[in-house]
């Protein structure tokens, strides 16, 4: 394909994609310091709450295991609505809330930030805006800190956040004591490290996703589905295709496909399976058995060292790289990234519907303009 020759909201995402291993390699240890530098804390809290709406709930579920396993935190990630108008009340008063929004003005995320703080929890924002309601609201803002920031559907700011959860699970451990001077070194670099393997991820994908969705139309209908980690990263991906393409897409818990979607799974399907070696590829080789003998088109977002698993799937959409499983989500995201961009520009589509200015209107009304309750 001819990338030069595409239109330019679509240029637009491919740099946004790969902008992601610079940020990678480089943001680290700038995020962590900045952290450490901005927040003060009295005491390690007893629970932590990642909220967010969409791609910033998403990177929450991503990364929430790393604060139960490196700092020792009872943490759960939530969905704005749900936390600001249920779950907060029951929140321990020694929490800290972690708002994520990119544009700092998601209605129902500042309102998560303002009842936090109102029941006495610290609140910290993560955000690209500074002057926005969100950043007003918290006690302390950290900079998603990505610099490339063209309209498109989010792929560079949904790396920030995760990475910022990541740094701030670190900083955690660190004050908690679980980690030393040594060791949070050795997360951080471990993190930068991934930006090789994510390049060529990249770049060995753009193919094999571009051949991909030319056997599809836009009557299939693409299931995702992640266990542990890339629960996380099954929604995310669910999210980049309908953002790029408005049509049917599903995201699904690896094992909740099972007892759900797998009663519509046919050769009208494609169902992504994303396989990191871990706690669950065992499971996931089942369901991708289930997957083929129902007929659907079975793709395996998997290490290309793992034979068990590509030996069994239609189409291998290789991930490079031997990440702690911890780690994966950041790697893992971005085959979905890519088949939601050749889907997009092979059917000559519109980002999110936004060529229908009533969509869009409606839209953000809802979003952005939502009433907030305090």
């Amino acid at each position: 394909m001819d990338y030069k020759n595409i239109d330019l909201k679509w240029q637009n995402m491919l740099a946004g994609i790969k902008a992601q291993p610079d940020f990678i390699k480089n943001s680290p240890r700038t995020i962590y310091d900045e952290i450490k530098r901005e927040i003060k804390l009295d005491s390690v809290p007893e629970k932590l709450y990642l909220v967010g709406c969409g791609d910033s709930w998403y990177c929450g579920m991503a990364t929430r295991f790393a604060f139960e396993e490196w700092a020792g935190i009872p943490t759960e990630a939530v969905q704005s609505l749900e936390f600001s108008r249920y779950l907060v009340k029951y929140a321990p008063k020694n929490s800290m809330a972690l708002m994520v929004s990119n544009s700092g003005k998601v209605s129902r995320t500042i309102e998560s930030a303002i009842k936090a703080k109102a029941h006495g929890l610290l609140t910290v924002g993560a955000t690209s805006n500074f002057e926005s309601g969100l950043s007003k609201e918290v006690d302390y803002v950290i900079d998603l800190a990505y610099s490339e920031r063209r309209f498109a559907p989010g792929t560079s700011s949904y790396m920030a956040s995760m990475i910022v959860q990541y740094c701030m699970a670190i900083f955690l451990a660190e004050a908690a004591g679980k980690l030393n001077n040594t060791e949070v070194d050795k997360k951080l670099d471990e993190i930068a490290s991934l930006a090789e393997p994510m390049e060529k991820t990249i770049e060995v994908n753009l193919p094999i996703m571009e051949e991909l969705v030319k056997k599809l139309n836009l009557s299939n209908q693409a299931i995702f589905i992640g266990g542990g980690p890339n629960y996380g990263t099954a929604f995310f991906s669910m999210a980049k295709v309908i953002e790029s393409t408005r049509t049917k897409a599903v995201g699904q818990e690896l094992e909740e496909w099972a007892h759900e979607q797998f009663f519509f799974t046919n050769n009208n399907t494609i169902t992504f399976v994303i396989t990191p070696p871990g706690a669950s590829v065992d499971r996931a080789r089942e369901q991708i058995y289930a997957i083929n003998q129902m007929g659907s088109t079975s793709v395996a977002i998997c290490d290309p060292d793992d034979k068990e698993t590509t030996d069994i799937v239609d189409v291998v959409s290789p991930v490079y790289g031997k990440a702690d499983e911890l780690l994966t989500p950041i790697l893992y995201c971005v085959p979905a990234e890519i088949f939601a961009f050749h889907y997009a520009v092979h059917n000559n589509l519109s980002m999110l519907g936004f060529d229908n200015k009533k969509i869009k209107d409606v839209n953000w009304q809802q979003i952005f303009e939502s009433e907030i309750t305090r």
